[in-house]
This record gives C-alpha cells, structure tokens and sequence, in this order.
C-alpha cells in the first residue's frame, strides 16, 4: 500500500483494520484515563519477540518525555 492508499484508509475509518495488533481487551478504557501528558509504556516493548502479544505485557501509563526519550526524541530535537 502507497502513502495515497494509507492516507485514503486512515481518513475512510479503516484504523480498525491498520491498529488491530497493537490493540488489548480493555485498551479503550486504559487509554481514556491518560491525561494528555501521557503515553502507555508497554514492557517488554513491541519490537522484540518477546513483546509480540501485547495482551500479554505489562502497560502503565507514563509521562510523555519518559515514553520520547525510549524512541531517543528529546525535547531539543523539536527546535529548529
């Protein structure tokens, strides 16, 4: 799929279909209790093998900045 056909699925409401594995029982109601500040940090994270069933991890929620600096964003990296 192209990014024309992505961005079509994305706007058309087919995110079910796309999120369907990073999703869990209960996912709605863990992320609604998120303030907007926050991330759900899911151990062990799912790029490993390990971290495949995501139903089967551990998810809390966490500060965004603790989620960012995982991926290795940090806050100077957003300035021009």
């Amino acid at each position: 799929m192209g990014y024309a056909g992505w961005l079509a699925a994305m706007l058309g409401g087919r995110t079910t279909d796309f999120y369907r594995d990073l999703r869990w029982p209960e996912w709605v109601r863990q992320v609604e209790a998120c303030r907007l500040d926050q991330a759900i940090s899911v151990l062990p994270p799912l790029w490993t093998r390990e971290g495949k069933d995501i139903s089967a991890a551990s998810r809390r929620p966490v500060p965004m900045s603790e989620a960012m600096s995982l991926i290795g964003v940090t806050q100077d990296a957003r300035r021009p």
